[in-house]
């Protein structure tokens, strides 16, 4: 099975700047994530001008998929040395990571990232080389399921320097902390915050440096299918609901008519509404036996179209009782979503007293799904 990379950043710009001089970019290609950190000669402005300058090059260069050791050597062409301190204007680390678990990683006068592996820190071994006077550490590695890959910028290994501790954090002392904390259940966010937190607390709430944290977590995808509208050939919902119930993952039915349809040809399941569960503007959920999730249909759609356009995130409808709610939740805790919409059309539906949007079941699906990619979920749809 392909592996699936999970990340989580989180910065601190340096106390008095208003700009963080690190930047960090990450993007998820079809088989493979790229994830670039670049680090700023200084701080402020400049910093932040320097260090974007070079995670953009880095994602342009990879986007039009060039070797990623053509990528390093395009940017030991291009990134300037200052002629007075003899260091160069930004420090880069860049990642890729397939699918398939190999995983390659090129630094640059930044922090070694840290591999944990069974909650341990694993030494990768590396390779060095020259590249327009600049020592490049490379290093290749295959990955497992349950690992994590950690890049910090100099603001965390240098945390508590003259304090708590003298000389600095040190790599050490950040991979015992994640070793501790690492826990399978916790989300690469989670890890990133709890590192940013610590870091927070070792400089006295006041930064000494810029802080990056970039937490990438090696694990299955999750998936979820939502089936709303019955077929718009009834001969087929035998078929579909097949298709349907035959998919990995979890299972969610919206609209009444279609959670019928697949009780019934789940060998005539119950089909019990729970009334604890209505609002004003959501009807109740449901409950069919072998579905994870069943809802009213396109009121509710509506309902989690609005929540996501204003914002709502899965903290934000934690307890949500109602199906709009609980359809977020959902799509929130899984990184891919696939929408089978039928285009059956509801007579009850043709009713002009009712909304607009009642007659609009497919583009609220695919607003559903912008508003979910623009969150970084996969998202395809499906009509029958």
């Amino acid at each position: 099975m392909k592996l699936f990379y999970e990340w989580g950043t989180k910065q601190l710009q340096k106390h008095g700047e208003e700009l963080c001089g690190d930047n960090v970019s990450i993007a998820r290609h079809a088989d493979y994530v790229t994830l670039a950190l670049s680090d700023g000669l200084g701080s402020g402005v400049k910093a932040n001008i320097l260090s974007i300058l070079t995670t953009r090059i880095v994602m342009h260069l990879m986007e039009n998929k060039l070797p990623l050791s053509e990528v390093v050597d395009t940017l030991g062409k291009t990134l300037p040395v200052c002629d007075v301190r003899k260091l160069a204007y930004s420090t880069f680390a860049i990642g890729q990571f397939s699918s398939d678990g190999h995983a390659r990683v090129v630094e640059f006068d930044t922090p070694s990232f840290i591999l944990l592996r069974r909650r341990k820190h694993v030494a990768v071994p590396y390779e060095k080389r020259q590249i327009q006077e600049k020592t490049i550490r490379e290093s290749e590695l295959h990955l497992q399921m349950g690992d994590w890959i950690v890049f910090v910028s100099d603001g965390v290994v240098n945390a508590g320097i003259g304090g708590l501790y003298p000389l600095g954090w040190g790599l050490d002392k950040i991979s015992r902390f994640l070793e501790e904390h690492c826990h399978p259940n916790l989300s690469a966010q989670e890890l990133a915050d709890k590192l940013t937190q610590t870091v927070w607390d070792l400089y006295c709430n006041k930064p000494g440096d810029d802080v990056s944290v970039a937490v990438i977590k090696v694990r299955h995808k999750l998936t979820a299918t939502v089936l709303t509208g019955p077929p718009a050939d009834r001969n087929t919902d035998k078929a579909v609901v097949a298709k349907f119930t035959q998919r990995r993952g979890f299972l969610a039915v919206c609209g009444g008519t279609t959670a019928k349809v697949v009780a019934r040809h789940l060998g005539g399941k119950s089909l019990e509404v729970d009334l604890a569960t209505v609002k004003p503007d959501v009807p109740p959920l449901a409950r069919v036996e072998g579905i994870d999730l069943t809802t009213e249909g396109i009121l509710t759609l509506t309902k989690t179209n609005d929540l996501l356009h204003s914002g709502a995130d899965k903290e934000t409808v934690k307890f949500g009782t109602d199906g709009a709610s609980a359809l977020v939740r959902l799509c929130m805790d899984v990184d891919h979503i696939h929408f089978m919409v039928g285009l059956s059309v509801n007579p009850a539906h043709q009713n002009p007293e009712l909304p607009r949007q009642l007659g609009m079941k497919l583009a609220v699906v695919r607003e559903i799904a912008e508003e979910l990619r623009k969150r970084g979920k996969e998202v395809t749809v499906e009509t029958f």
